[in-house]
């Protein structure tokens, strides 16, 4: 809980920073590309996140990745700092709340679809202009299949899951049996 707890202000710091200079999207473009680039290179982000290396070290790290992916100068200090004070292990959580902040600030909410067979683009978009209508703000989804469920649809946003497969449904029937209550 402390993690997320440092994770969260660190990342509301950097929102901060970017809201003030216009930036919002554009730093997190730029933390999505960091993020990227370091998914390609996993050794500089174990030396990175690691507490046995020198702090000397890290940063020519950083300065060897800031040759090849340009960042916002705000960035790269940002970048410096959570090496500096050891929380580079926070770094993907600090990345997610950030783009949790965004969203917030752009009126967008994400969530996922769970259909037995993949849908339409119809079909997809009948489902994001519901929900779209339900909360009042753009609606980004994930769409996912699982056969398993057999029929139906189970949507998730946040807290809110709404439940409609059959599978549910079968299970509700059974438990109603076992009760007796049929």
């Amino acid at each position: 809980m402390r993690a997320i707890t440092t994770a969260l202000k660190y990342a509301k710091g950097l929102f901060e920073v970017a809201r003030e200079k216009g930036k919002i999207k554009e730093f997190w473009d730029e933390l999505s590309a960091f993020r990227n680039f370091i998914k390609e290179v996993p050794e500089a982000i174990n030396v990175l996140q690691s507490p046995i290396y020198p702090p000397d070290l890290k940063q020519e790290i950083l300065d060897e990745i800031f040759k090849q992916i340009k960042l916002d100068p705000d960035i790269e200090k940002f970048l410096r700092l959570l090496v500096e004070r050891r929380r580079m292990h926070l770094f993907n959580e600090i990345v997610e709340m950030y783009r949790a902040l965004l969203d917030e600030e752009l009126g967008i909410i994400r969530g996922e679809v769970i259909a037995p067979i993949e849908l339409s683009p119809e079909e997809v978009e009948e489902v994001r202009q519901v929900l779209r209508e339900k909360f009042g703000k753009e609606v980004y989804l994930d769409l996912k299949v699982d056969p398993s469920i057999i029929g139906g649809l189970m949507i998730k946003i946040g807290d809110f899951v709404w439940d409609a497969t059959f599978k549910r449904q079968l299970r509700v029937i059974q438990e109603i049996i076992e009760k007796g209550v049929l």
